[in-house]
């Protein structure tokens, strides 16, 4: 059986910003592939680099030294959900077909069966502020996933809702993902959140960010889901681990 090809891949990539007080590295020698369907979570110390990562992933910046390659078109969702509240759900959702000049009846057909699949159909002609937060952050994927992305970048997407949400629109989000088959690359300071949607966890060091370690995620069939994997033995044994590299590296 042969390997996944991969669709991403940082080769000796380093990266430096320049300001007027001078030179900061915030990426030092990453090296990482992410193959086809795989779904990736970073971790690391506030400020270490995460975001810088994906930026460079998505080709809003350039290494400084090193290569970025990326195989497919690449959607980015943010920490909030960026729905202008005076337009329609189904609007919100089309805005991205507008941007790239692609909304064709056939992709806003696709729009239309991707809010009925995940449960907004009926809030299509709705208005941001009428829908929980969960429910929002469930269409800013849909709006994320309607132009038909290979990768699918998330600048912690949960952040900014409570404990208890969080929890269920992981759950949603990691089912969207999968029966979507796209692949997924989240960043996230919650050792939890990346454990439980993860195949694969990369954890980081400090500023400038170098790769510690990476851990391949594995549960038994009956844990398949976000919230059930949160109850297995071996969760707890994950973390602790992570969570040790990240402490040790202090």
């Amino acid at each position: 059986m042969s390997e996944k090809k991969s669709v991403v891949d940082l080769v000796d990539v380093s990266m430096n910003y320049h300001s007027r007080e001078g030179e900061t590295q915030a990426v030092s020698g990453i090296n990482l592939s992410v193959g086809v369907g795989e779904f990736v979570s970073v971790v690391g110390p506030s400020g270490c680099g995460k975001s810088t990562i994906l930026s460079l992933i998505a080709g809003l910046i350039a290494p400084t030294t090193g290569r970025v390659e990326v195989a497919g078109r690449v959607g980015y969702m943010f920490q909030r959900d960026q729905l202008f509240p005076w337009r329609t759900i189904l609007n919100n959702v089309l805005l991205g077909l507008e941007i790239q000049k692609n909304k064709s009846d056939e992709a806003i057909k696709h729009a239309h069966q991707m809010l009925e699949k995940y449960g907004l159909g009926d809030f299509k002609n709705h208005r941001p502020k009428e829908l929980s937060g969960g429910m929002r952050q469930r269409a800013a994927l849909i709006r994320t996933l309607a132009a038909r992305p290979k990768i699918l970048l998330l600048d912690e997407p949960f952040s900014a809702l409570d404990y208890q949400t969080r929890l269920s629109v992981s759950d949603e989000v990691g089912g969207i993902i999968a029966a979507e088959g796209v692949t997924a690359i989240l960043v996230t300071h919650d050792i939890s959140e990346a454990i439980a949607l993860s195949g694969r966890v990369v954890v980081l060091s400090k500023r400038p960010a170098s790769v510690i370690n990476i851990h391949k995620i594995e549960f038994e069939k009956e844990f398949d889901t976000p919230t059930a994997r949160r109850k297995s033995p071996k969760f707890p044994e994950y973390f602790e681990r992570i969570w040790k590299e990240m402490r040790e590296d202090e």
